[in-house]
């Protein structure tokens, strides 16, 4: 699975994003806080987030909080992070930036 760029059109010029973390790899796990300026932006990168674990039978280890979602992903059976993970954290970056900047974001109920 490849992942390319994505046409990135701020939809709120005025209000600025939360800076996100970068990756951090720790113990052979690789770490990644994303922080939501809406609840329902988070809500739907966390639904989203299941969806992409349900197809490719991937999981990682979600902490979700008022205004943040942060991610563990882990090859629990090799405890370490493998292409899997990889693929995952790319996807994730992806989603967020597309759920944040979207140009058609603002016109979702």
């Amino acid at each position: 699975m490849t992942f390319g760029a994505l046409p990135v059109v701020p939809h709120e010029v005025e209000t600025p994003v939360f800076a996100v973390d970068r990756w951090r790899e720790a113990d052979g796990a690789l770490y990644k806080t994303y922080r939501f300026r809406r609840m329902q932006d988070r809500n739907a990168f966390v639904s989203l987030l299941l969806t992409y674990e349900a197809n490719c039978e991937h999981s990682a280890d979600i902490h979700i909080s008022e205004d943040a979602v942060s991610l563990k992903l882990q090859t629990k059976d090799l405890g370490k992070a493998t292409e899997l993970d990889k693929e995952y954290a790319k996807y994730a970056d992806v989603l967020f930036r597309d759920l944040v900047y979207s140009s058609t974001h603002g016109n979702q109920a």
